[in-house]
């Protein structure tokens, strides 16, 4: 680690229950948090005991985002912070944790009422903490913990496994083609019961394109918001060839029946209409919403948070038609693929069979990697930047200083890292030289 990273990384310590003596593994001490915090995932291991102190609480608790997040309840814990070099350095106090159902990198956060109760002063700039004892004064260095959005190696990125086609099952023998990914990195008996689920609820997909019937329009539609005032707009027939003409016809053929099996929700009867179009042989309107129009994406993602708002931010992420079922231990995977599986039935929605993997550790969601570590950057995202070669003109440098610039809303602290460039650019328009230092 480089010291210029120091202040980038989080501190993460441990932490011991004093009740049960069991050490707590990534502990976020966090004095940006007002609240002291323990996620779900932490809190269904711990000892029943401990679990029964959970007590009800009205408190909703707020992100910098603005979101509200209703706690599963209040759990007091003696908590003991200590140096592992020394175990006579130590301090317990008493904390009320929030338990929380999002999943989190962390098992714990250590907020600013636990700061103050030990008596912790933080440096993110040397990653360590240090209070006092009955003993001595007692420093803790941060466990090393891999960044949220840390680059990743481009080898080490996504483990290619030499047995792929081991983990490619086939749900439905009348389609044998279409197998379904099952990770392999779940034990022999999950993945069996994965399967025995997936044929169980093979209905849920889309085999072919008589599957796909649409979503109840009781449940969603899709509506055309046009100002009744105004007069219908009448676009003149375009003359064409006759092989073009036979051509044109044949191409929308195939899109209707694209479109057959892929668009779910359906148009509102009074707004078919005005999506009509002629071909030069028939005149074709749509029945189902398609996805060229400005707002169909809106409509969709409201679909989508109506009907999995139990589920959203517990144990489901969803962009549109991109679903994520998370789950902490192998334990849940089950009930919460079933729990979604009931959740698409509801609303008659399909899946792609092609495009679904379960049991899965990692993989790739809105571009980037998500991993048991965190979320990385994708390696094909960035393997243009990793190879790129330094600059050797003026006019490179001031490329890349304008490609920086274009950047700028995604970098952190984006002026502080462009200042070598700039620097560097200054002296070469004085001498009329360049030169890179290592900075640069």
């Amino acid at each position: 680690m480089q010291s210029d990273d120091f202040s980038e990384m989080p501190i993460v310590i441990l932490c011991k229950i004093a009740q049960t003596g069991i050490i707590i593994m990534k502990v976020h001490v966090d004095n940006g948090s007002s609240v002291d915090i323990v996620y779900e995932q932490c809190f269904v291991q711990l000892p029943e005991s401990i679990r029964a102190n959970l007590q009800p609480t009205a408190a909703s608790l707020t992100g910098f985002a603005g979101e509200s997040s209703l706690p599963m309840g209040l759990l007091p814990l003696d908590v003991e912070v200590f140096d592992e070099n020394d175990a006579s350095l130590a301090r317990q106090a008493r904390l009320d944790f929030y338990v929380m159902r999002t999943s989190s990198r962390y098992n714990k956060i250590l907020g600013r009422s636990a700061l103050g109760k030990f008596g912790i002063v933080p440096s993110t700039i040397h990653g360590m903490v240090k209070f006092t004892t009955h003993k001595g004064v007692a420093t803790i260095s941060s466990v090393s913990i891999m960044p949220i959005c840390a680059a990743v190696n481009v080898k080490s990125a996504v483990q290619e496994t030499a047995d792929v086609a081991d983990n490619m099952v086939v749900v439905n023998p009348e389609y044998p083609n279409q197998k379904i990914k099952v990770g392999c990195n779940v034990s022999a008996d999950t993945k069996k019961q994965i399967v025995q689920l997936l044929v169980q609820h093979m209905d849920i997909f889309s085999w072919c394109e008589n599957d796909m019937t649409g979503v109840p329009r009781h449940i969603a539609e899709h509506r055309l918001n046009v100002y009744p005032a105004l007069k219908p707009v009448v676009q003149k027939r375009r003359g064409m060839a006759p092989d073009r003409a036979k051509w044109l016809c044949e191409e929308v053929t195939k899109l209707v029946a694209a479109a057959r099996g892929y668009h779910q929700i359906p148009m509102a009867r009074e707004d078919a209409d005005k999506t009509a179009f002629h071909t030069g042989k028939d005149i074709v309107s749509h029945i189902m919403m398609p996805f060229g129009l400005i707002n169909a994406g809106a409509t969709y993602q409201r679909l989508i948070d109506t009907a999995f708002e139990k589920q959203i931010g517990r144990n489901l992420e969803a962009y549109v038609d991109d679903l994520v079922i998370k789950s902490t231990t192998q334990a849940r995977i089950l009930n919460d693929m079933r729990e979604t599986f009931d959740t698409l039935h509801r609303i008659n929605m399909k899946l792609n069979p092609l495009k679904c993997s379960f049991g899965e550790t990692e993989g790739k969601f809105l571009g980037y990697l998500v991993t048991e570590q965190g979320i990385q950057a994708n390696p094909k995202k960035i393997a243009a930047i990793e190879n790129m070669t330094a600059p050797k003109m003026v006019k490179e440098v001031q490329s890349l200083t304008g490609k920086f610039a274009a950047l700028t809303r995604f970098l952190s602290k984006a002026a502080e890292r462009q200042l070598p460039f700039f620097k560097t650019l200054k002296g070469c328009l004085k001498q009329k030289k360049l030169c890179l230092d290592k900075r640069s």
